[in-house]
Formats: C-alpha cells, sequence, structure tokens
C-alpha cells in the first residue's frame, strides 16, 4: 500500500468495560511499519505497554476538550516525535476534532473525519431521517423526562433498547430495567439530565460493516462482519467475516447520502422473520475488532492513511470471508514510580514488568 512509512498518532486505548479502537488500530498499522505514537487522556492506559505502540503520551486536554492546552500539547508531541496524521478512534474525539480541525491541521497534521453536517446526521436522534431514502431503522423514541418511561415501554414493547445518544446500550425487559438504564445512561453521559432513546428491540442476525470512504463520498475499502459472540451492551467479543451484496449496496447508499468522508461502521440486524436489514447505529470512527481486516485482506487503518498521503487507492479492495476471531484479555503491569513518574512527564517510559509479568533486563 503506501510506501512512505510514517508518524501517526491513534487515540483511544481504555481499556474498562470492552477494548477501545485504539488497539486494533495501532496493530494493524504498526505492522505496515508505521511508528506509532498513542494518545490517551488518563494514566491508567493499558497502551504504556503495547507492544504495537512506539510511545504514548498522557493528554488531558483531549479528555478535557480544552482546545488551547489541546494545541500546545499537540505541538510537544509533534516536535518530539514528527508526527504526521492522527486517527481518532473515540466518538467524541471525532466530534472535538471536527470542532476545532482548522487548529489543528494549521499545526500540519492530518486528520480524515466527517463534516460537521454529516455527523450530525449520523447521530442516534436522526437516524430515523434515513428512512425517507428507504433505509430500515428501528422505531426510536426520545425520552427526557422520567414520567414519559412508560409510554414509551408501551409504545415499543418489551424487550427495548435504551441508548445514549452518542454511546451505550442497554436491553430492558420491564419498565423497572428501562428505568434503571436511563438513569445509568444519563449519570454516566448527560450528567444526570438529558434525553435517552428508547428503541424498537429487532430479533435477529448482527452485521456491522466498517470501511473508509474518500473526498468523494465513494468507498473504497470495507469489511463485513457478522457478530457471533457479544456481551450485554451489544459489544462484539467474536464474529466472522462474510460477504453480502446487500450490505454492500445499502452501505454505499447511506455513506452517499451522508456525503461522509472517512471512517466508519455501520451496524444493521437482520431480522429473523422478514430477513430485512434495520441500521441501528453508524460509528463516526473505526470498531474495536477492525484488527479483523488486517487479516482479511483489506487493512482499513491503512487506507485511511494512503489517502491522507494522496496515495492512488486500487478498486475493489476485496477481503477474505469465513474468519473467526475471539477476543481475550490480558494484564499488564508497571510499578507505583512509573506510574507516578508517567502521570507527571505524561510520557511513556519502559516498565520494569513486560509481558506476562516477568521483569525485563
Amino acid at each position: 500500500m503506501n510506501n512512505k512509512k510514517t508518524v501517526i498518532g491513534v487515540t483511544a486505548f481504555k481499556n474498562v468495560e470492552s477494548p477501545q479502537p485504539g488497539f486494533g488500530v495501532a496493530r494493524c498499522l504498526k505492522e505496515e511499519g508505521h511508528t506509532i505514537i498513542g494518545l490517551d487522556d488518563t494514566p491508567l492506559t493499558s497502551a504504556i505497554f503495547a507492544p504495537y505502540v512506539d510511545s504514548v503520551y498522557l493528554v488531558k486536554s483531549m479528555g478535557e476538550e480544552n482546545i488551547e492546552d489541546f494545541i500546545e500539547d499537540l505541538n510537544r508531541i509533534i516536535n518530539e516525535t514528527g508526527m504526521e496524521i492522527l486517527i481518532p478512534c473515540y466518538d467524541r474525539e471525532v466530534y472535538f476534532f471536527n470542532k476545532y480541525r482548522s487548529k489543528i491541521e494549521d499545526l500540519g497534521i492530518k486528520i480524515l473525519i466527517p463534516s460537521g453536517e454529516s455527523l450530525k446526521k449520523a447521530a442516534n436522534p436522526f437516524l430515523s431521517n434515513l428512512s425517507e431514502i428507504g433505509i430500515n431503522v428501528p422505531k426510536t423514541i426520545k425520552v427526557s423526562d422520567e414520567n414519559d418511561i412508560e409510554k414509551a415501554c408501551e409504545e415499543l414493547k418489551f424487550p427495548l433498547v435504551c441508548k445514549g445518544i452518542i454511546k451505550d446500550a442497554y436491553i430492558a425487559n420491564n419498565v423497572a430495567e428501562a428505568k434503571t438504564f436511563f438513569q445509568k445512561i444519563r449519570e454516566i453521559w448527560h450528567g444526570g439530565k438529558g434525553s435517552v432513546l428508547f428503541q424498537q428491540f429487532i430479533l435477529g442476525e448482527t452485521i456491522t460493516i466498517s470501511g473508509v470512504s474518500n473526498n468523494e463520498s465513494k468507498v473504497v475499502g470495507r469489511v463485513i462482519m457478522k457478530k457471533l459472540g457479544i456481551d450485554s451492551k451489544g459489544t462484539t467479543w467474536s464474529g466472522m467475516t462474510i460477504h453480502s451484496e446487500e450490505i454492500d449496496l445499502l452501505c454505499d447508499k447511506i455513506i452517499k447520502h451522508l456525503t461522509w468522508i472517512g471512517p466508519f461502521e455501520l451496524e444493521f440486524i437482520k431480522d429473523i422473520k422478514s430477513g430485512e436489514h434495520f441500521l441501528f447505529e453508524i460509528n463516526p470512527r473505526i470498531p474495536s475488532w477492525i484488527y479483523l481486516s488486517k487479516i482479511a485482506g483489506c487493512n482499513v487503518p491503512e487506507l485511511i492513511v494512503d489517502l491522507l498521503s494522496k496515495k492512488e487507492i486500487i478498486k475493489n479492495q476485496d477481503f477474505s470471508d469465513n474468519i473467526i476471531f475471539s477476543r481475550y484479555s490480558e494484564e499488564v503491569f508497571y510499578t507505583k514510580d512509573e506510574f507516578n513518574d508517567f502521570k507527571k512527564s505524561g510520557k511513556r517510559l519502559i516498565p520494569v514488568f513486560g509481558i506476562g509479568g516477568n521483569k525485563n533486563e
């Protein structure tokens, strides 16, 4: 693909309830020979010892969305590493970078993200508008007051899905659970206020497609994955690559309509009764399972680099189907002194402990 190896910044390395996409993106790019700079807003980051990350910077300003301090932090990282490209892998960071795109690009950093208008059209509260172009979307009700929960439940029936405006989802089987999830989502994402989406639950297979589109909103590479194992929130822990002409056509139609530029993940449910595909989520970034694309032969993160490097993309990049992945977790270890040094300096140190807890030489 891209012959010139690049210094690339990657965000989103938290690993609390489920791993964020930064790990998979970094791994895809490191194996292409690039230098990977990890950016995280917490010192409790597993990226401190990820073998496919060359250095890690603690960037609290990114989590705080303090643009003045963030620009200062970026300047320091650029001067110390020569970072040229920055790939946001968390929804909030995509919105943050979009808001201050010009300030970031003025530093010489290249980013490939959707426009503000595209992000708005793809947000959960507006997803139902895609029915205007023939896209099936589960019926959704925005609930802002706890007193309206029972009415929404009565209209949607059980089970139903409680979703945050930007992130998070839980399946409720009764009114009590719906109220619990309503409060939980608002506490986590909205400071105890704001709206929660109640959505029709559709029983069937979950199929997701991740790819990247160019400045003409043309998809230049994609991988389709059927979820085989998920947790209570729908996070994928096992999946298999498949080919689907229908998903391909739906994807092209949606991306073109949204005038989308950059990486994406579209999530569908194939109704077990009707066989129809329902779009229930659009994520404005690469998913955490993206290393599967590298194994399947269509390295989506590398295509982002190719587009930003203005390299010609080979048309109709294909991928192998029937490749299964299954995720596992592993701990990393470091001392309290190393942790404190990382917090103080904001730069990664080489930990005393290695893989499996063995001491490094």
